[in-house]
């Protein structure tokens, strides 16, 4: 398969320095461990499998894809594009990602698979009825983030989706891991034992940015009700409590307990 297309170097003019050399850590990092990565969500992990499989679910349950484009920004080896493949042949699908090697182990089309930063790339569609970005916003240093909801307001069509998650600054599992951040041999083979810097925000946070660029937040969905190291150390009984609290736990107690939401935005 022929790999994605170069439309980014990390010499552009006009990129901070400082978002240039998270970009450039994140990049690396995931090319790195882009063989195999899929595998981390297969049902040998499972906790990471359930996650990963809650995420994709509440981020495409309620929508029909016939006939509709879609945007996937950091779409990594292309879980939502198989996810939205399976469901409908007529989805109309593009990609992107800073990693080239994510996207290399992924089954989208070169055509359609595009490696740089997603607000200088020249897509060949203008708007986008659906624009994910699911996993991304961790890696993502403020800036960074700012540009990319310019970048959705600007190119989601009249009446699109967007579709973005987020690691929640206002659970109790942000807060275990702040706390191991002093113990890095816990969590050393994780994203948050790695060299660059991580982000998290709470959801009235992310509806200010919206805002800010003309969006609004139609509707929050809190996800992964877990808290670290538990997941790792006990996978299975983790598993199984998470999935009470998702069925049982009052609405209240869900930002709380829960380690990540998503977000679904439309033009205000």
């Amino acid at each position: 398969m022929a790999g994605p297309r170069y439309l980014w170097q990390p010499g552009s003019t006009g990129v901070k320095a400082l978002v240039l050399e998270q970009n450039n850590r994140v990049s690396t990092y995931f090319d790195e461990i882009s063989r195999g990565y899929s595998d981390r969500y297969g049902d040998r992990n499972p906790f990471h499998s359930y996650f990963f499989r809650q995420r994709l679910k509440a981020a495409t349950d309620r929508f029909v894809f016939d006939g509709k484009t879609v945007l996937d920004i950091g779409a990594g080896t292309g879980a939502l594009y198989d996810e939205l493949k399976r469901r409908c042949a007529t989805v109309d699908y593009f990609a992107c990602d800073i990693s080239p090697q994510m996207l290399a182990q992924s089954a989208i089309p070169p055509d359609r698979a595009f490696v740089g930063r997603v607000s200088e790339i020249s897509f060949p569609r203008d708007s986008f009825d659906f624009i994910y970005s699911l996993g991304v916003t961790t890696y993502q240093d403020p800036a960074e983030l700012a540009a990319n909801w310019r970048f959705i307001a600007e190119r989601l069509a009249p009446g699109g989706t967007a579709i973005v998650s987020f690691t929640n600054r206002a659970g109790l599992d942000h807060a275990m891991r702040t706390a191991l951040r002093i113990a890095k041999p816990i969590i050393r083979k994780g994203v948050f034992g790695q060299s660059f810097a991580t982000f998290a925000y709470r959801p009235a946070e992310v509806a200010e940015m919206a805002r800010a660029v003309g969006l609004e937040i139609a509707r929050v969905t809190f996800l992964n009700q877990t808290v670290s190291p538990f997941n790792t150390l006990l996978p299975k009984p983790s598993v199984a409590l998470a999935r009470t609290i998702e069925r049982r736990a009052p609405t209240a107690m869900l930002p709380l307990l829960s380690a990540d939401f998503v977000v679904f935005a439309k033009p205000a």
